[in-house]
This record gives structure tokens, sequence and C-alpha cells, in this order.
């Protein structure tokens, strides 16, 4: 069994050309990295950061619950932009049991071995498996498992991801905070 669930030709192609289109068009910040402490004399990357795109938020938030199948809560969306050298390192996202992780490869398909996602086996200890980088493939995991991106081998375009960041919700989850975590507002 696999530790990241994942999903190929996840978005339709004018969609998914659409959203690397209007990413690639934000503002991008540099600086991004897996964890700052143990990153610090690595080369960083560049964010975008989307939250505050609500309608792209919820449209890609409605994709995953109905390719995932499951509860989800919206917690953070930005996208990552990786050129060769940009190494980060395993990490977490959240150490909570009911939060989920979703990346989709949104940039061309790369060689084999080139932008890998790695995620650590769940139930192994040093168990690694590893994700080669294809357009329009999307990986769903516990975002309590360490995993890292790999930057591309090659020079040149880019290796974009967009990384959403979710909660799993029961019935006892209230209205107001599912709605507040799919605005990212904070009334209640």
């Amino acid at each position: 069994k696999m530790t990241a669930q994942v999903y190929k030709d996840f978005l339709p192609n004018t969609l998914l050309n659409q959203l690397l289109g209007h990413i690639l068009t934000q503002p991008h910040y540099y600086g991004h990295t897996s964890i700052f402490e143990k990153d610090k004399l690595k080369p960083r990357w560049y964010i975008c950061e989307l939250d505050d795109d609500l309608f792209l938020s919820r449209c890609i938030l409605g994709f995953i619950i109905d390719k995932i199948k499951s509860k989800l809560s919206l917690g953070k969306i930005y996208a990552n932009i990786q050129y060769a050298g940009q190494d980060g390192s395993f990490h977490t996202d959240n150490t909570t049991p009911h939060s989920r992780t979703a990346i989709l490869m949104l940039s061309k398909t790369l060689p084999k071995g080139s932008g890998t996602f790695q995620i650590h086996t769940e139930g192994y200890e040093n168990k690694i498996e590893t994700h080669d980088f294809e357009q329009n493939k999307l990986l769903f995991f516990k975002s309590n498992i360490l995993h890292k991106g790999n930057p591309p081998l090659e020079s040149g375009f880019p290796r974009v991801t967009l990384a959403v960041k979710m909660d799993l919700y029961t019935e006892k989850t209230g209205l107001m905070d599912r709605i507040n975590n799919i605005t990212n507002r904070g009334y209640s």
C-alpha cells in the first residue's frame, strides 16, 4: 500500500494550463524553505501565496473533495516554484493526525528521477517512497509524514507544484468552523 494516494490526470487540461499560467503571472517571493532553521544555508526557492484567491481556493478544494471522497476543509494553498539546485529537506506540514496535504504537479513532466517527490513510507522507519514528477498528477497524504519535493536536475523551466493543506472533518465539526476554513476568514 502506498503512503501517498496518486491521482493522474487530476484536472481537465485546459484548467491545468490556465492554473499554471495564472500562478506564473502572480507575484512570487524568494526565500521559501522546508524548515527555516534547518535549511538556512541551503538555496531557497519561490512561493506564490494563493490564500486570498477565494474562487481558486474553493475550486481546487472542490476538485480534491470530488476525487478523494472525503470531507476536507482548506487550511492553506500556495505554489512552490523550484529551479535546479533549490533543494529542500524532509519535513512535515502538520503534526495533527487529521491534517492532509495534496501536491499537484503543474509544470511539464520532467525526465525520470528529476524533480521527484519523496515521502517516508508509513509504518517503516527507513523506507522512502519516490514519485516521478508528472504533469497533472496529484499526491494526497497525511500531513504528519516526512516528505520533500526535489528540484529539477536540469536548468531552465522551474518545477511548479500547488500545495494544498487541509483538515479532515466529521459531522461533529461545526458549520462555521468549516466555512471559516474554506474562506480563511476568522469569523466565529
